[in-house]
């Protein structure tokens, strides 16, 4: 397996949502912000399966090795930012 990376950048006026699945992570990007996944991905087929809910809420099916997922928010480790939003 191939260590990769993913980043979602949030340039919207608002806040955007990013669910990571299977085992749902869901983390809020304020304006401004980037969120950086990084695993094992699978030797074949897609990196990712993205799926757009909204113009602001997205759910993330990364390929591969998942376990040891890291979570960035802007260059910084955000695993205890899923499910904290300041925003309804």
């Amino acid at each position: 397996m191939a260590r990769t990376q993913q980043t979602f950048a949030n340039n919207k006026d608002g806040p955007i949502y990013v669910s990571v699945e299977p085992w749902p992570e869901c983390f809020e990007l304020e304006p401004g912000d980037k969120l950086t996944l990084i695993w094992d991905a699978a030797e074949s087929g897609d990196v990712a399966q993205i799926d757009f809910i909204n113009d602001r809420e997205l759910i993330v099916w990364p390929n591969g090795e998942i376990d040891q997922m890291q979570y960035l928010i802007n260059g910084e480790d955000a695993e205890d930012r899923s499910w904290s939003f300041k925003h309804k």
